[in-house]
């Protein structure tokens, strides 16, 4: 088909677009082999910010694997049909990365391979199905806090503080997308940890906790301070913010709600009736203003389950209540040993 013929015979370009838009996105790698015209079209970023002014934007859950034998994986969960579709494999494996999404992209940061540490980034455009190396970082790190502020990466820690002069004055960095490039932060030294094990952005500020203590960083003020004691003293793994409302799971399953605010802890409650067991921590994940509960379903012989749960969550007196819009149970190879990352993406 030439460039310059329609994009849908007898149909003007405007309502050839509007059509296109309303194609699910799980079809789109098909729209793209139809011809040149269609697979120019499904690669311009305007496509794609007209499928959120249109309000046709579809979000989807994307978690990382780690198996028996040490590789990592990620897969993406496409709501509505409950099928799980594999990404393409990592170009460059590694223990520790941190991750993020911004600019419709999925980003990996740093980690480790053996002992070496590593500055380098990849970002997944899930346009294109592909991964795609970005500027490294100024510092190699792994086990670092992330969070997306402004449209821009903010990476925190991963590596020794007092190392060198260099490192030290890039403890924390942040990362433009549309101009491909890394900023040193400048942070006090009393405030820098080497590895966190859970971050977030809350109410406009990245919060990061390390095994004792943690870190609050806002970057429209330049401020840092330490983490509420209470706030500490609750979060346990991946957390995901939902509402201005800040959820963790803890080591017996139970999910609880932290309300900066207030202060306080509250537990979900009436969830889990609805769902296989939960015996352990969970992934969190906040997928279009709904919590999706990822978890382990304790085994009962060599095949490894995981469930998977959308709650929709609402407020009572001195708790949260959460509504199980529905569930799916995943069978895995039992060479899944677990969830090491999770995230959504709009498109």
């Amino acid at each position: 088909m030439l460039l310059n013929a329609e994009l849908i015979p007898g149909l003007p370009d405007d309502l050839a677009i509007q059509c296109l838009l309303r194609v699910s996105r799980l079809h789109h790698g098909l729209l793209r082999c139809v011809c040149r015209r269609w697979r120019s079209l499904l690669s311009l970023p305007t496509f794609f910010d007209l499928r959120i002014k249109h309000n046709l934007s579809q979000e989807w859950l994307y978690v990382m694997l780690r198996t028996s034998t040490g590789e990592y994986k990620w897969i993406s969960f496409i709501d509505g049909s409950h099928l799980w579709l594999p990404l393409p494999p990592l170009p460059e494996p590694k223990i520790g990365p941190a991750c993020a999404v911004a600019d419709g992209k999925l980003y990996m940061i740093g980690g480790s391979q053996g002992e070496r540490l590593c500055r380098s980034v990849w970002a997944f455009d899930p346009r294109f199905n592909s991964w795609q190396s970005v500027a490294p970082m100024k510092v190699a790190r792994e086990f670092a806090a992330a969070g997306v502020l402004a449209g821009q990466i903010h990476v925190l820690g991963g590596c020794i503080p007092s190392s060198s002069v260099h490192a030290s004055a890039s403890w924390a960095e942040t990362y433009n997308p549309h101009t491909n490039e890394w900023t040193s932060i400048p942070s006090p030294p009393e405030k820098r940890y080497k590895w966190f094990h859970g971050s977030a952005v809350l109410q406009n500020k990245l919060f990061a906790v390390a095994d004792m203590g943690g870190i609050v960083y806002d970057p429209l003020h330049s401020t840092w301070d330490s983490i509420p004691c209470n706030l500490d003293a609750g979060w346990r793994g991946r957390a995901a913010v939902v509402n201005d409302i800040l959820f963790s799971c803890n080591n017996l399953g139970k999910l609880f709600g932290y309300n900066l605010q207030e202060d306080t802890w509250l537990e979900v409650q009436g969830w889990q009736k609805d769902v296989p067991k939960v015996a352990s921590c969970a992934m969190l994940t906040n997928v279009g203003g709904k919590l999706y509960v990822l978890w382990e379903i304790p085994k009962s012989g060599w095949e490894t389950k995981l469930a998977l749960a959308a709650l929709e969550i609402s407020k009572g007196p001195n708790q949260f209540k959460g509504n199980v819009l529905w569930s799916h149970t995943i069978s895995c190879s039992n060479l899944v040993s677990a969830t090491i990352h999770s995230a959504s993406l709009a498109l």
